[in-house]
């Protein structure tokens, strides 16, 4: 049935058909007058500099076009010039929110970023006064004070420590065990290593602790892993029973003894079943309706206002392995619309593989829906298009007291 749409150009109400609902314009002269002014040329002027210039509607209509170049655009958002700290080019930073403090605010480029910080200057020790050379980087944060370790425990204090690795006595400087460092005495207790067992020779090494916490420490050479990845292990075929090997790095992938037996059991497992229906009912309720689809929704949006009862339906409704067109699910009833060609309204057609797969698929569907307890209605593609009324009563009849004749075809079957 008509649906009542505005004009977008002259305000002007007009009818149009179901498969129509898009439209924006109640004629072609309207359309017509719209497409000239949108892509007709204006003279703006510049927000910074006022010099005139001329650009096409829809840029003038949207937020562009309020600068006649990109530098007049810079010098009016904020974005001023600044000189590179390293090479002296002039540049924007890409924000006005970099301050001139930070790296991206001082130079140009990453090269001259890294050129900068990889630049040293020469300092003088705080303790024994020996001149040394530091990175700026290190000045800029603070550090760069004294010419070694042994002069910076000197100055700053040491105290007494004791490692948590090999429990023996260090001393550590104070600023450091201010930040929190200063657990171990050297950087050997600092890489903790742990005992393992090769599972291959059986020889006894040692790893870092925290690659055993991550499932390491399991062969102790290349050579080893090499073989323990040829071993194999004994497995059982859920599909057919029959005992099989394979090698144990794929002990936890591999389920089945053949490919055979791996598409059947893909196809019964229900964990997978589960997730392709979930990926199938993603797909099609992201993708835009079909023509048919839309003048079923239209169709049901009118009879179901008309019904007494506090009726509702869903578009895309997912029941179990399936995503159908549209469903009542106070009723219990589904309704699908079927394409002529692809769903085999005539003979010829029906001798097509893919048409006899898509048939196949309709009459198990049917046939699990009506005994899960659901009404199935199926509407051709050609009757809804040419004999709206009698879809419409077919449809009326259904919410009402159940469908008349053939509860899935209808009369048009």
């Amino acid at each position: 049935m008509p649906v009542t749409l505005t004009c977008a150009r002259c305000g002007r109400d007009f009818t149009a058909p179901p498969s129509q609902a898009g439209r924006k314009y109640c004629s072609q002269p309207c359309f017509r007058s719209q497409q000239a002014e949108d892509t007709a040329w204006v003279t703006r002027s510049c927000g910074h500099c006022h010099r005139e210039f001329r650009l096409r509607g829809k840029a003038a209509a949207a937020t562009r076009g309020a600068y006649c170049s990109h530098t007049c655009r810079q010098a009016a958002t904020g974005r001023r010039a600044r000189r590179c700290a390293q090479c002296g080019a002039e540049f924007f930073p890409k924000t006005p929110n970099n301050p001139v403090g930070t790296l991206r605010g001082r130079f140009c480029s990453k090269t001259c970023s890294g050129l900068a910080q990889r630049t040293r200057v020469a300092r003088s020790c705080r303790q024994c006064g020996a001149g040394f050379e530091v990175k700026v980087s290190r000045v800029g944060s603070g550090r760069g004070q004294y010419c070694g370790r042994t002069c910076q425990a000197i100055a700053e204090g040491t105290e007494e420590r004791s490692c948590l690795s090999c429990g023996s006595s260090f001393r550590a400087v104070r600023s450091v065990v201010e930040k929190g460092w200063g657990l171990y005495c050297s950087q050997a207790c600092t890489a903790r290593r742990v005992a393992c067992t090769c599972r291959v020779c059986g020889a006894a090494f040692t790893v870092k602790e925290s690659v055993a916490a991550e499932g390491g420490g399991t062969y102790c050479s290349d050579g080893c892993r090499s073989i323990g990845a040829r071993r194999r292990v004994g497995k059982r075929c859920p599909v057919c029973e029959v005992e099989f090997e394979v090698p144990a790095s794929l002990g936890r992938v591999r389920r089945t003894c053949s490919r055979t037996c791996r598409a059947t059991f893909l196809g019964t497992d229900p964990e997978r079943l589960a997730v392709l229906a979930r990926a199938r009912h993603d797909q099609l309720s992201s993708r835009a309706p079909t023509r048919p689809e839309r003048i079923l929704y239209a169709l049901l949006d009118d009879l179901v206002a008309e019904d007494d009862r506090d009726l509702s339906w869903q578009a895309q409704y997912r029941l179990d392995r399936w995503t159908v067109d549209a469903a009542v699910p106070a009723l219990r009833l589904v309704l699908q619309a079927d394409g002529d060609y692809w769903h085999g309204l005539r003979p010829e057609w029906r001798e097509d593989p893919r048409v006899q797969r898509n048939m196949a698929s309709d009459a198990y569907q049917n046939r699990k829906l009506s005994e899960a307890g659901w009404r199935v209605l199926r509407f051709w593609e050609s009757d809804l298009l040419r004999a709206l009324p009698a879809c419409a009563d077919r449809l009326r009849a259904a919410l009402a007291h159940g469908p008349d004749e053939d509860p899935v075809r209808g009369p048009g079957a």
